[in-house]
């Protein structure tokens, strides 16, 4: 049982991972619709977000219209 919990989970996260590449080769930032942040998506704050709350941009332009503000962790341009 312990087994199969252990198995479950590191399938989840190379599922979550797989995920995070696509999202990456397509969109240069991302954000969550629980937040105000937009990130890299190679950010340890963007790799927290779940799925379903995923938000994409395309460029640093396009979060900050949205009405995103720049990380203060990993630091994506407030210029466009």
């Amino acid at each position: 049982m312990r087994r199969a919990k252990i198995l479950l989970s590191m399938i989840l996260v190379v599922i979550l991972l797989f995920v995070g590449l696509l999202i990456a080769a397509q969109y240069k930032y991302v954000g969550s619709s629980k937040s105000n942040k937009y990130h890299y998506h190679s950010c340890e704050w963007a790799l927290k977000i779940h799925p379903e709350n995923l938000v994409t941009f395309k460029s640093a332009k396009q979060a900050l219209e949205a009405g995103y503000v720049p990380c203060k962790v990993c630091k994506p341009p407030t210029k466009y």
